[in-house]
């Protein structure tokens, strides 16, 4: 199975941080991400609530919610998770442009990859729970289905053949670029800038790719 990782939200498939700048409305008021929504869940007093409510960056957020001297729930781990998948929901149902770009990597991994979190993330080395890309992955399976699978481009799958070779011309070669190219053109907007950024064409593909 292809995995796509993703980290930094100025990089391809950005979107699917909780530091994304998308806000979400949820319990009555409009959270500037996902990760302000999560931190303050954290806190059963309400000063603190709106003290994470109203961090100027994701990153204060998750700070705030990091100190221990703050009203933690006692029940925080066990309901963790129901609240991050809950703050997901909200994000891609608000946000058409990014719940395309979900929804297109169907049939793929998702992965946060960063050595920061062997919880949320996969601890930078594969160790970690990955419980982020595995919650969006659910997320990803409630929204309507791509029309094509994900598919890798040709010079990902065989980079070690030219685009010049018959092997693209004949056979199984000729079905696999037949079935990337397909995929390529069911994306547009975001769907099609996540997915060239993530796999940039090299120059020797350049003028036989689309």
């Amino acid at each position: 199975m292809t995995a796509l990782k993703f980290y930094e939200t100025n990089q391809p498939y950005g979107c699917f941080s909780n530091f994304s700048r998308h806000p979400v409305e949820l319990e009555g008021r409009v959270w500037l991400t996902v990760e302000h929504y999560f931190q303050a869940a954290k806190f059963t007093d309400p000063a603190d609530v709106e003290s994470v409510a109203h961090a100027s960056t994701p990153f204060a957020a998750a700070q705030l919610g990091r100190e221990r001297h703050r009203s933690l729930r006692s029940d925080w781990v066990s309901a963790r998770d129901a609240a991050m998948l809950k703050a997901l929901r909200a994000k891609f149902a608000q946000h058409p442009s990014i719940a395309s770009v979900l929804a297109s990597t169907a049939g793929s991994r998702l992965i946060e990859h960063t050595a920061n979190d062997h919880y949320w993330a996969d601890g930078g080395d594969g160790s970690g729970q990955n419980r982020l890309g595995e919650l969006l992955v659910i997320v990803r399976s409630e929204l309507p289905p791509w029309p094509m699978p994900f598919t890798l481009p040709p010079w990902i799958i065989h980079p070690e053949i030219e685009p010049s070779d018959l092997f693209w011309r004949m056979g199984r070669g000729e079905d696999l670029l037949t079935q990337a190219s397909r995929f390529h053109a069911s994306l547009s907007g975001d769907t099609r800038v996540h997915f060239d950024a993530y796999f940039p064409v090299p120059e020797a593909w350049r003028r036989s790719w689309a």
